[in-house]
Parts: C-alpha cells; structure tokens; sequence
C-alpha cells in the first residue's frame, strides 16, 4: 500500500508540476481508490501541496502577484474552518461520492475555458473562490480547484499562473493543517507516509515544473484533466 501509494502521488506531483495544478485533482480519487481513508488522503495532499510548492514560490517569486494571492488566501481562511467541520459530521461514503462528482466536473469545467471564455470580470470573484477552495481544502483537499477556475478563465500567463498558485498552495495548506489539527481532523498515519513519499513527490514535482515551464503545457494540462476525470468518475461509481 505504501509504494502504491508513492508511485500514485508522484504521478500526481509531475502531472501538477508541469500544469501548475492537479495534484490533489489527481491523488485524492487514486488515493481513495487504492483504500486509503479520506482523512488520511486530505492530510497527506495538504501536506504534499506544502511541501512541493515551496521550491516552485522562491523560484518564481518575481512573477508572485501579491494582492491576488492575498484575496485569494483571505477567501480561503473561514472556508477551511468550515470545511473541517463538515468532515467531522458528514459520511464518509457520502463524501466520498460527492468528491468522484466534484473530480470529474472539475476537470470538465477546466477543459472549457480552452474554448469558451468568460468575458466580464466580477468583483470579488478571488475572494469566492478562495472560500470555495477552502472549503473543498479540508473536506476534500481539492483546494486549488476554484482559484484554477479562476485564473485559466482570466488568462494569466503559465508563469504567473503557476507563481500565484504555488504561494497560495503554501498558505492555504499551512492554515488548513491547523484548522484540522486543532478539529481533531489530522491522520497521523498520513504523517508517517508524508516522510517516505517526499523525495520522490519533489523529484517529480521538480521535472514537472521545468517541463511546464520550457515547454507548451497544453498537451500535458489536457492529460491531467483526462485523468483527473476518469479517476473522479471510478471514484464516485465504486464508492
């Protein structure tokens, strides 16, 4: 269960590094699969998602726009708080249906903007989507799902896109650990796993981020989507 789990989370972290998302869009439904719990699966991505973003923030922290990033985050505090307290008094099975659901149309919802854009810029959007990240953060740990959206729709350039993200990731992951500490939420066998699966979740995170970076991430981002949605599809089918 271990090395299945490394190798799945690893092919998430190069898949989310080379497209600047993903990586919980892809871990959680192989996780859960694989019969790992849900807690154990959102500690561990929470804890994945911190750890991988670290190195992708300093190395493109000119690219960082900050006001953004801090909506964003600012949106995501009371959603987090929320969100841990509905996986302590939802069921389990329950949500673990509704993540496969949630998968599989993200992913669908992310395709779209290749084709269709939104054109007007509401106010506050930054903000509602970083409560809806928060909140998927800690019943899910989808939590980069909803600022994704938000930045594919408003074109921001793969740079700054991955930049802003990754500082995100790395704020929203922190606070989100402590809420559910502190909710009784954390897996401490997640923990020990986190320790053995890290190097290898950084290497390929590393690879991930120089591809996105050198080279057009259209082809690899339309990948991760294909997989992030069959595998929220089986999720949900076979909960």
């Amino acid at each position: 269960m271990l090395i299945v789990g490394g190798l799945l989370v690893a092919g998430a972290a190069l898949l989310a590094g080379t497209s600047g998302f993903g990586l919980a869009l892809v871990a959680t439904p192989t996780l859960l699969l694989a019969g790992f719990s849900l807690p154990f699966v959102v500690t561990v991505n929470l804890l994945i998602s911190l750890a991988t973003r670290l190195p992708v923030a300093w190395r493109l922290r000119g690219a960082i726009d900050l006001r953004r990033v801090a909506l964003l985050v600012g949106g995501a505090v009371p959603g987090l708080w929320i969100g841990s307290r509905t996986l302590g008094t939802v069921d389990v099975h329950d949500l673990q249906v509704a993540v496969g659901v949630v998968v599989a149309l993200a992913a669908v919802a992310l395709a779209l903007p290749e084709r269709h854009q939104l054109s007007p810029r509401v106010r506050g959007l930054p903000v509602a989507a970083g409560f809806a990240g928060g909140f998927l953060g800690t019943t899910t740990s989808l939590i980069g799902i909803p600022p994704a959206l938000l930045l594919t729709h408003r074109r921001i350039p793969a740079r700054g896109f991955i930049a802003d993200l990754a500082l995100y990731f790395i704020a929203t992951a922190a606070i989100g650990l402590v809420v559910l500490g502190l909710e009784g939420q954390l897996s401490s066998d997640a923990g020990r796993a986190f320790v053995w699966w890290l190097p290898g979740v950084l290497v390929a995170n590393a690879i991930g981020t120089s591809l996105g970076l050198r080279l057009p991430a259209a082809t690899f981002r339309r990948l991760t989507l294909a997989v992030a949605f069959m595998a929220g599809a089986v999720t949900a089918l076979t909960a």
